[in-house]
């Protein structure tokens, strides 16, 4: 088991210990009947585990109180119930998915151990929390290099500040060093884009998140403000081909994410696509590996057809 899930495993107890009785809680009862504080080879080695965890729940907001007697000694410690309970909380399977969806991506970056938390917290006071976690969303969300950029891009933007990042482009093979004030991020073709200021340039630019290439550095320098129309002009999507397509629950992240109205992606299985070109909606369709259907026009079905039957034919599998 790895050190980060056993020390998660020490702060829920460390917790539920403190919550279990209205008594303050001795640290020699903390080390001898809490788990994981056994596994302490001294009493120094106790006390500086101890003085982590506490620290870190604190700074959770877990409201852990220092009892003392009238001489100032140290008794014990508590979590007042009242002062740290959750009220009743309802969510539906649709809402308890995207809690879990959001704490898997999470799990690669900073906020880790925030999210994970959270979902503790709230299996914790749930009706029965072995069922809270849809057993279908057991496992991790797997990100990629540049879906990595996207955290650091949102707090800067969040934050106003520039930001400094390698860009490769397909006309060179090196990629070149960028300062940007980030404007916004937003989604083409299934591909996340970054709209902003280029001050190497002197221009608007929209790059795509992908060609980032390393880590994106968060600088002091305040962003250059965008002026009126500036964003919408370097966000727009150029759609230029429309279809309809049906795609299976749960499938074709990148069909739904360009959806039109852009809500009807994600709450329906049949609807509206704009892309910039037939060649661009031929390959979100074949991104879905079999789980989309193109319902019309024509010219889409045909294309889609046709370009399956080329990839049969390139693996040896004739007219498909």
């Amino acid at each position: 088991m790895s050190e980060r899930v056993d020390r998660a495993e020490r702060l829920l107890n460390l917790v539920f210990a403190l919550m279990s009785t209205a008594r303050a809680v001795p640290r020699s009862v903390i080390r001898e009947q809490v788990p994981g504080y056994g596994e302490a080879g001294s009493e120094a080695s106790f006390e500086r585990m101890f003085e982590r965890d506490k620290d870190e729940l604190r700074s959770m907001g877990i409201p852990i109180e220092t009892v003392v007697d009238d001489f100032g000694e140290v008794q014990g410690y508590r979590i007042v119930r009242e002062s740290y309970a959750m009220p009743p909380m309802e969510l539906t399977l649709e809402e308890r998915s995207a809690i879990v969806v959001a704490a898997q991506v999470w799990s690669h970056a900073q906020v880790a151990p925030l999210a994970g938390t959270a979902v503790r917290k709230l299996q914790s006071v749930s009706v029965d929390p072995r069922t809270w976690v849809p057993s279908d969303l057991a496992g991790e969300v797997q990100i990629t290099t540049s879906d990595a950029a996207l955290l650091p891009l949102m707090s800067a933007i969040r934050s106003g500040v520039v930001v400094t990042f390698d860009y490769r482009v397909p006309s060179s093979d090196e990629p070149g060093r960028r300062t940007v004030s980030p404007w916004r991020l937003t989604t083409r073709e299934g591909r996340w884009m970054l709209v902003g200021f280029d001050h190497d340039r002197e221009d608007l630019r929209t790059f795509r998140v992908s060609r980032i290439q390393g880590s994106v550095t968060l600088t002091s320098r305040q962003r250059r403000a965008p002026e009126e129309g500036e964003v919408s002009v370097g966000a727009t999507e150029h759609a230029g081909f429309a279809a309809r397509v049906r795609v299976e629950p749960g499938q074709g992240a990148a069909l739904r994410r360009v959806a039109s109205p852009a809500d009807t992606g994600w709450s329906a299985d049949e609807f509206d696509v704009e892309v910039a070109s037939p060649e661009a909606f031929v390959s979100l369709v074949c991104s879905a590996a079999g789980h989309a259907t193109v319902l019309g026009p024509p010219e889409a079905v045909a294309a889609v057809g046709e370009a399956w039957q080329a990839l049969a034919r390139s693996h040896g599998g004739g007219q498909s």
